[in-house]
């Protein structure tokens, strides 16, 4: 088993929601977390709650749009990420509409945050993990929505394949319905919690947990772990 004590970590969606319940558990085992996101008020107020133990490196946040090919070059260029020890791509919105009435602008930014954003976040940071020799770790659950999540694992498995060799891993958490503000409103009288079979929504430190587990153990590579209380069973 690896230690996060001291390690450098880069997390989007970092502010809120799941990103922001593994950067609370990461930092309580001694990891530095350098939160992404759009909101620099919501980083800010992040970063605060976030546990400072003896020794780990200093907690920051960075205000990003993860599907801007520039705004990943300058992040890359500073000081504070001059190591990155694990990536957390949490960033992610969902989709509200069927696929036939959903707007072309609402269809863009869906691909751009889950998909193209989570591609840009993996080209630029794991060159400067190959040249580490560290470890990574790569986040996650309607059509359009669906198809960048399956993206998300093809594109996965194939920088497995790639950077194993490096000793860098990549894996996917594919949580099924969690309790954020994304989910807030879809289950008023209780018929989607009926849809799982563990009659509830799962926690955000539940699938903090998860992202623990894979960031360190350093055997678990091109892992595709469920957290859905059984939903995909269904």
């Amino acid at each position: 088993m690896l230690s996060l004590q001291g390690k450098r970590c880069l997390i989007t969606g970092g502010s809120r929601g799941i990103g922001l319940a593994i950067a609370k558990l990461f930092a309580s085992k001694g990891a530095g977390c350098l939160l992404i996101g759009r909101n620099q008020d919501s980083l800010k107020t992040a970063v605060s709650s976030l546990k400072q133990t003896d020794g780990s490196p200093p907690h920051d946040q960075y205000v990003l749009d993860v599907s801007s090919m520039n705004g990943w070059r300058n992040l890359m260029r500073e000081p504070r990420t001059e190591r990155v020890d694990v990536l957390v791509n949490a960033a992610g919105i969902s989709q509200s509409s069927f696929l036939f009435k959903m707007p072309f602008p609402e269809l863009d930014e869906i691909l751009n945050v889950n998909l193209k954003g989570t591609i840009i976040g993996c080209q630029r940071v794991i060159p400067k993990m190959m040249k580490q020799r560290s470890a990574t770790h790569g986040g996650r659950g309607a059509s359009v929505y669906a198809a960048t999540k399956a993206g998300v694992i093809g594109l996965t498995r194939s920088i497995a394949w790639e950077v194993g060799r490096f000793n860098i891993r990549a894996n996917v958490i594919q949580p099924g319905y969690i309790q954020t503000d994304m989910t807030k409103g879809m289950d008023g009288n209780g018929d989607l919690a009926a849809l799982i079979p563990m009659g509830r929504l799962g926690l955000v430190e539940e699938v903090a947990d998860a992202a623990l587990f894979l960031a360190n153990n350093s055997y678990a590579h091109n892992c595709v772990l469920n957290i859905d209380g059984g939903l995909s069973a269904t």
